[in-house]
């Protein structure tokens, strides 16, 4: 069965975007805490169709799928548990055209945290959301986990800051939560999926908010020569 359902991947996505070497599977065996999983394969999806495939696919083999960005969480989040398919995001990684003026951007899930901001910077515009591994870890992550960072009891998690999501589902169903209007089923989706861990889906795209980079204070002028006012210096 292992051996189909390979076969079946590489079909289609390319022999480039499925590893199955032990060496591979080794590497991506773990996070940055102290746990170790054996997945069957790593599977490189590059877009959403690409994630549907996985995920149509691995379903009719009844084989899970664990999604991973760039493995800097702590707690086994992107380990997997058995012999199953991990799916690395970190090919993912367009931003879209930032929109200035609603100070909001597309992004895929692969995208560095920190890139996020470096890329905005030109706008005069950031993305809050700060972990202390911002310049490793991804924004899929970062929604996964609900990741905040040192500015996140003024600007809050990421949860704060994402404004709608593309997900696939267990099943390769495309759905979008969020956005301007409420959910049709009349409950806060993008707040119960952001936090999951990929239990509930795997994010292919958000739309985050961006905060404008704040101004340093102006500093007074100083004068060389001091008013006539003023006290005389101690004795």
């Amino acid at each position: 069965m292992s051996s189909s359902l390979e076969l079946d991947l590489r079909n289609r996505l390319g022999d480039e975007q499925v590893a199955t070497d032990p060496l591979d599977r080794y590497v991506f065996g773990k996070d940055a805490g102290i746990m170790r999983g054996d997945p069957r394969m790593v599977v490189f999806p590059r877009d959403r169709d690409e994630v549907v495939q996985v995920m149509r696919t691995a379903g009719q083999y009844g084989v899970p799928v664990v999604p991973r960005g760039s493995g800097t969480g702590l707690t086994g989040g992107a380990v997997t548990t058995g012999p199953h398919v991990l799916m690395v995001t970190t090919r993912m990684n367009r931003i879209g055209k930032v929109d200035v003026g609603n100070r909001c951007v597309w992004v895929q899930p692969g995208v560095i945290n920190l890139d996020l901001s470096l890329h905005t910077a030109r706008y005069g515009l950031h993305y809050a959301p700060d972990p202390s591994s911002q310049s490793i870890c991804t924004i899929g992550g970062n929604l996964a986990n609900n990741s905040g960072g040192p500015h996140c009891l003024a600007e809050g998690t990421t949860v704060n800051h994402v404004m709608e999501m593309e997900i696939v589902t267990a099943d390769g169903e495309v759905l979008r939560v969020g956005g301007p209007a409420p959910d049709p089923i009349g409950l806060d989706m993008r707040g119960l999926l952001v936090g999951s861990e990929g239990t509930l889906g795997i994010v292919t795209e958000a739309l985050v908010t961006l905060l404008a980079d704040p101004h340093p204070p102006p500093h007074p002028r100083r004068s060389a020569h001091p008013p006539e006012n003023a006290a005389p210096p101690p004795a």
